[in-house]
């Protein structure tokens, strides 16, 4: 014999992975992205650690494989420099320990001169009409160091110089 109940349903902890199932399947997530999202539709904290405890275990929810996907697309669709991109992975939620390993691992593999040349290039304009430094400012905006900025720049103010 079945009881109804009026009001609201007490939620079962599998609605919690379902809704965070969901939520992976829309897009990659962090486990503090499904973390605050389940705490704000009403999970409490053991029921939040338990559904990221299943998905990690899963293998749906990983961090360290988040960091990487994140950081190669965020470059592939815009050049930054190493302080632009630690910034925006911790603003996904991603610990500082696994943000520092996936910038060593990604500037590994691709210079940041290269990704600073890249940016000047997608400006539209060719690098001897732009003002230098407005590409300075630009290549500081998108995380470049200085050391990148002044390699980069070298040419430009050559030919600067040149055409002066």
């Amino acid at each position: 014999m079945s009881r109804r109940v009026t009001g609201k349903a007490v939620p079962s902890p599998d609605r919690w992975l379902q809704l965070a199932v969901r939520a992976l399947a829309r897009s990659d997530r962090t486990s503090a992205q499904i973390e605050r999202l389940l705490a704000a539709k009403g999970a409490a904290s053991s029921q939040v650690r338990a559904a990221i405890r299943q998905l990690t275990s899963l293998g749906y929810l990983d961090d360290v494989a988040f960091a990487a996907r994140w950081a190669d697309r965020r470059l592939a669709r815009m050049p930054m420099g190493r302080a632009r991109l630690q910034e925006e992975l911790l603003a996904t939620g991603c610990p500082e320990q696994i943000v520092q390993a996936t910038l060593r691992a990604t500037y590994r593999r691709v210079s940041e001169r290269d990704l600073a040349l890249q940016v000047i290039t997608m400006t539209g304009r060719t690098a001897s009409a732009q003002r230098p430094d407005r590409v300075a400012r630009l290549l500081n905006q998108r995380g470049f160091d200085e050391d990148t900025i002044e390699t980069v720049m070298g040419p430009l103010l050559q030919e600067e110089r040149r055409s002066s």
